[in-house]
This record gives C-alpha cells, sequence and structure tokens, in this order.
C-alpha cells in the first residue's frame, strides 16, 4: 500500500517555526544578575592571570634548559 507523503512546509513557514521555537527556548533561559555576572568575570580574570603566571613561569624553565642543551651540543 502507499501511503501519500505528506508535504514539506515551505520555506518561509520552516524559518517562522524556527524562530518561534527559539523565542520559546529564550523565555525558558533564566540569565545572571549583575552581581553574579561581577563576580564570574573576576573569577574567570582571576585564574586567566594565574594560568598566565604558570605558562610564563614553565616558559622561562624550558628555555634555560633548551639553552643549556644547545650550548652542551656545540
Amino acid at each position: 500500500m502507499a501511503t501519500q507523503a505528506e508535504a514539506k512546509p515551505g520555506l518561509i513557514r520552516r524559518v517562522r517555526d524556527f524562530f518561534e521555537e527559539v523565542k520559546t527556548e529564550m523565555d525558558k533561559v533564566t540569565w545572571p544578575t549583575r552581581e553574579d555576572l561581577k563576580v564570574s568575570t573576576q573569577v574567570t580574570l582571576i585564574l586567566l592571570g594565574v594560568v598566565s603566571a604558570i605558562i610564563y613561569v614553565y616558559d622561562q624553565v624550558f628555555q634555560v634548559v633548551i639553552i643549556a642543551l644547545l650550548g652542551v651540543a656545540s
């Protein structure tokens, strides 16, 4: 038995449905308060500074090691 295929909605209808679904989902989002956002930003910046310092220290140590190895090789 052949079933009749459902007609696919047009492009305009699919785009409209998409944006309606986006709006519905965005209404469900719980946005942070200004204070929460400030605290999160501070934590992020502090951790960025700590990680940058760690990478800098590793870079300096590896630089000394490589220069020492190249000095031994020559």
